[in-house]
């Protein structure tokens, strides 16, 4: 078995404690156990204002260092939680399960897996505790594999292992239909593919990253997202069920807080002059999300996240002589599901209810399985919740029109 426990779950010692009673379990009823395991519940944001203290802009690579002691203080607390139960355990770092990574500091992409040693360890009848988010490159080098990276480290050693399936385990019981902190009536969902779900996690949904989701469907790995420590529901994440056909329908809806609205006017419209920006912001490490290129010859596109629109990417806007101006206070919204090029219905519906709440939507974007609207970041919240009820999605899939 590969099962994954995310910080949340792992937030305290007495947390700790009992995720090592149900590993404990786990392994006495004779299953060979690897867990993957993150850093301590907020650690990882306490480690990076650690390093803000002694640099505005810390090394990347010195960072990668230092991230990477959250997932091996978990890892090693947990083997520790084990032993003392009676559990052979033995922790691992990432370099030490075999990890082999390529990319640049705190991007790095798994390349390969030897579990040579995770092999031995599981012959010797111990439990395996892998410390997530990290692996060796080439030349020796620690690279972290940026935010979410322990479900991508779960995934491939699932992979590699020959797993049946792989484990998330969360604090939240299974993929939601929506966010469960701002929608009391969310249900869980019994299976996705996994392009919805993948989907879903871009829009914002936390509870998988969307490259553990992409690595999981190019080997056929089935992921499975469980409560941490409660039974109950949980969500299989896999290929699609074949069908003759299949009809429109709506997942879930995810939502993000953090999002910009770069508008960009150049002087009259020029499909070369477009092209030349959105490869130059490409370049200094800006990705459209939604995006336009008007007759007016104003490029608009959302920025997700803490993407910086500073300095070098200034430069060469002012040098293609356009003029920029940045939209803050906004958030998005995704409705995830199938078909829904086939439901120009869902489009309107998403436009009905910000009119109602009184929200402009300065950005749109549709495909046949993700909707999404920019919205004021005041309104997202409302507009979750009312295209929740609109879509029916608080009541049970046998239940909705």
């Amino acid at each position: 078995m590969v099962r994954k426990y995310g910080g949340t779950s792992l937030a305290t010692p007495d947390l700790v404690r009992g995720v090592a009673a149900r590993v404990a379990a786990l392994a006495g009823a004779g299953n060979r156990v690897v867990v993957v395991v993150s850093a301590m519940g907020d650690a990882t944001d306490r480690l990076v204002a650690l390093a803000g203290q002694f640099a505005e802009r810390p090394d990347p690579r010195e960072l990668d260092q230092l991230l990477a002691t959250g997932e091996q203080v978990s890892a090693a607390v947990l083997a520790l939680a084990l032993i003392r139960r009676g559990v052979d355990a033995v922790s691992l770092t990432g370099d030490q399960a075999g990890i082999e990574v390529t990319g640049e500091a705190g991007a790095g992409t798994i390349v390969r897996v030897a579990p040579d040693r995770i092999l031995d360890a599981l012959g010797e009848g111990r439990v395996v505790v892998v410390a997530g988010f990290q692996g060796r490159d080439g030349r020796g080098e620690l690279r972290t594999l940026g935010r979410g990276g322990s479900d991508t480290t779960a995934v491939a050693l699932a992979v590699a292992l020959g797993a049946s399936e792989c484990e998330i385990c969360t604090d939240v019981p299974g993929v939601r239909t929506a966010d469960p902190r701002i929608v009391p009536d969310t249900r869980a969902v019994p299976s996705v593919s996994y392009e919805a779900m993948a989907e879903l996690a871009r829009g914002g949904a936390r509870v998988l990253h969307p490259r553990s989701v992409e690595l999981a469907g190019r080997h056929g790995m089935t992921v499975r997202v469980r409560h941490s420590s409660r039974t109950g529901p949980s969500t299989r994440v896999r290929a699609a069920e074949p069908a003759l056909e299949r009809g429109a329908e709506v997942v879930g809806i995810a939502h993000d807080r953090d999002v910009r609205l770069l508008r960009i006017e150049a002087p009259g419209p020029s499909a070369d002059r477009g092209a030349r920006l959105l490869a130059g912001l490409a370049a200094h490490g800006l990705r459209p999300d939604t995006l336009s290129w008007p007759d007016s010859g104003e490029l608009r596109f959302t920025l997700r996240g803490s993407a910086p629109f500073t300095g070098p990417a200034r430069a060469l806007v002012e040098e293609l002589g356009a003029r920029w101006t940045v939209d803050d206070d906004l958030g998005a919204l995704s409705v995830v599901g199938t078909g829904l090029l086939d439901r120009p219905d869902l489009l309107a519906e998403v436009l009905r209810t910000a009119g109602e709440l009184g929200a402009t939507t300065p950005a749109m974007a549709i495909s046949a399985v993700r909707l999404t609207a920019v919205l004021p970041l005041d309104r997202l919240e409302g507009a979750v919740r009312a295209l929740h009820r609109s879509f029916h999605l608080d009541r049970p899939v046998e239940a909705r029109p």
